[in-house]
This record gives C-alpha cells, structure tokens and sequence, in this order.
C-alpha cells in the first residue's frame, strides 16, 4: 500500500509535467512566427508573489535585536485542463521558498511560525512549500509538503496577529508540524471538497522516516462552514508510526491532535478562538506530554478607511496534571497597533506580554516589545 500510494504522488507529479510540456510545445508550434508566444502562454499560468517580513525590539532584560519574521517568496501556477471553464479541470501547483534575511541566531525572535523543518534550522534558504495536484468541479487533489488540514479548516481565522503567535493550538510541534501532518505536512496527500461555504478535507502522510513504517504513516481530517460572518471549524491527526523514543525527525507514539474553532467577523471587527486537545504531541525537552491549548485573536479597524487597527491574542497551553511537568505552560498576551498601506502589507508596533512558566514556577521567557514591517508583492 505504501509503495502504490508513493508511486501515485509521483504519477500525478509527472502527468502534470507532460500536460504542461505537451500544451507548450503545440502553442509553440502552432505560432512559430511569434517568438515571445512560448514565454506568454508560460508566464501567464504563473504568479510569483513575496513578503518581506522583519522585526526590531527589545525584551524586557535589555536585549536588543532584529529579527526574521518568516519572509517568504513562491510561484503558483494554474493551467486549464478543460476548454470548459465550468469544469474547473485545472492542473495547479506551488513552490514557496523560506529565508533568513536578517539573522540565523536572532536574539528576539518575532516568527509566528518556525519557518524552517528538522534539517533546515539556520539555512539561509530553505523550503516551505512544495505541491502539485489537481482541481475539478467542487474537488482539489494535491500532493507535496503542504499546509495541513487541521490548519487550514480546523483553526479558522487563527493565528492572524502579525508578530507572534502560532502556539497554543499545536500546529508547529516538531520545527514546521511537517513530520506530524498538522502543519506544513511533508509528503502528504490532500483531498478536498469546497462548496456553499463548507469545506472538507483529508489527508495521507507516507513518510518512511521511523522503523514503525504504516502503508499511512499518519492522516488527518479537517471540515469548516461559514455563513454570515460566522464560521466554525474542526480539525484530526493521528500519527501511526510514532516511535517510543524519536530522533528530532519522527514523531512521538500516541501523537493525536484535536481542535474545535469559531470565528465572527462583521463589519472592521473580528474575533476568533480555537480549542485544542492535544496527546504526545508537544515537546518540553527530550518530554513529549499530553496537555490542552487554547488561542484567541480579535482585531477592530478603528480609523474610516480601515488602514488602521488594533489586535489583541492570547496563548495558552498546559500540560496534564498527570505529566509531572509542575507549573510548566505556555501563556502570553499580544497586542498590537498596525497601519496597512497596501493590500496585505503592514508597518506594526506589536508586544508579547509572557508570562510562561518553567517546571518550579519561574518565568521562562521575557516579554517583547517590536516593531515590524511586512510587505507584500
């Protein structure tokens, strides 16, 4: 089964490979007298896009720093299969590259995720995304590294702040969630289903990276709906080929992520918050445990022309009781003031009010205090 399902995500690479060199070579050949036709029919089925996102502040020990924000440049590409624009017979794809711009030991660290996977920590390059698939009618099927389903409809509109954030709900675990599947998944296999407003996907890992090998090493669900403003979301993974004691690279036997979310955005104001249960899946050390996490996120857009807004976050996860880990969690507020002066580009002024515990009780981590950019083309 393992074999026929990796032979399936190379199948569907390859077809998708042919298809485009097929229709490229008969457009060429078919308008040999125009020389830029070839490069217009190529470039007009991709869209490279980029976001510079960097960080400088201060923590509450004097420290001072600058910091990468997860910048990150890709393409996506999208080519018709079918002269039936109805049929949404489409071949697409992405590539997303990840970078270090500033610093690869950065004393304040702004990311709301961890960029980089395992054996890409400190590269000045490296990769985030990387998928091929399919679309027709209301369905998508795609294979690659990937955003996970338990990320993409089951924590909806969560981890939205622009600084920090992206640590309550167990998405990145283990460096990116890649080798766990619940955030950007390696080799996995994606099918969804998207209509009137409801989403549904699942998901395959075959990953071959532990001795405890299954013809799907894990798989997760994820389903989400939206009307009205409102929207509401859930999110599975389980890992079955988790080892009892895991290189940095496998997962922990009885990994298992559940996560419930709601969201309500009407008019400049949203606000959403996710649940989640999480088994094996987080890591203190060389100790993965069991432990419960919690996000929320509002934000209003107070000036007229909705350049202008204010955020506010809470992170929250704590281990069992049971784990013998004392008083150790996970807990900060966000806030932050941001100025929009393009689509999807900020300038920010952002803190993290820590209040994270150590095993006896101390303070783990200090609090900061930044301001950013990002910026989108």
């Amino acid at each position: 089964m393992k074999k026929l399902t990796t032979t399936y995500g190379k199948a569907i690479v390859l077809a998708v490979t042919l298809l485009l060199i097929q229709e490229t070579q008969a457009q060429t050949t078919s308008n040999s007298n125009d020389d830029s036709n070839w490069f217009d029919e190529i470039t007009s089925r991709v869209n490279p896009y980029a976001s510079i996102r960097i960080g400088a502040g201060f923590d509450e020990d004097g420290e001072i720093g600058i910091g990468n924000n997860a910048p990150r440049a890709g393409i996506r590409f999208k080519h018709a299969l079918s002269p039936n624009e109805g049929d949404n017979f489409n071949a697409i794809g992405r590539v997303e590259l990840g970078f270090n711009l500033v610093s690869r030991d950065e004393t304040i660290e702004f990311a709301v995720d961890p960029g980089a996977g395992i054996a890409q920590v400190g590269d000045a390059v490296f990769s985030r995304l990387g998928w091929l698939g399919i679309t027709y009618k209301d369905f998508q099927l795609t294979f690659g590294k990937q955003n996970s389903v338990y990320y993409t409809l089951g924590a909806v509109e969560v981890d939205k702040t622009l600084a920090f954030g992206g640590a309550g709900i167990g998405v990145w675990n283990i460096a990116d969630g890649g080798v766990s599947g619940t955030g950007r998944a390696n080799q996995v296999m994606i099918l969804k289903y998207a209509k009137n407003g409801l989403s549904l996907g699942a998901q395959a890992q075959v990953r071959n990276i532990s001795e405890n090998n299954e013809s799907i090493d894990t798989y997760g669900f994820g389903a989400n709906y939206r009307i009205d403003g409102f929207g509401i979301g859930v999110g599975y993974n389980k890992v079955n080929d988790g080892v009892e004691d895991p290189l940095p690279d496998q997962a922990k036997e009885g990994d298992e992520s559940f996560i419930v979310s709601a969201s309500y955005e009407k008019n400049r104001f949203t606000v959403a918050a996710s649940y989640a249960i999480l088994n094996q899946h987080q890591q203190v050390g060389d100790v993965f445990y069991d432990g419960t996490g919690l996000e929320f996120f509002g934000r209003y857009k107070f000036s007229k022309n909705e350049r202008w807004h204010l955020g506010l976050g809470y992170n929250y996860l704590k281990p069992k009781e049971d784990e013998n880990l004392g008083d150790f969690d996970t807990k900060f507020v966000i806030t932050e003031l941001a100025y929009r002066f393009k689509k999807s580009s900020y300038i920010s002024a952002s803190s993290r009010i820590d209040q994270s515990k150590d095993i006896n009780g101390d303070n783990r981590r200090s609090s900061i205090f930044g301001i950013g950019i990002r910026f989108d083309f």
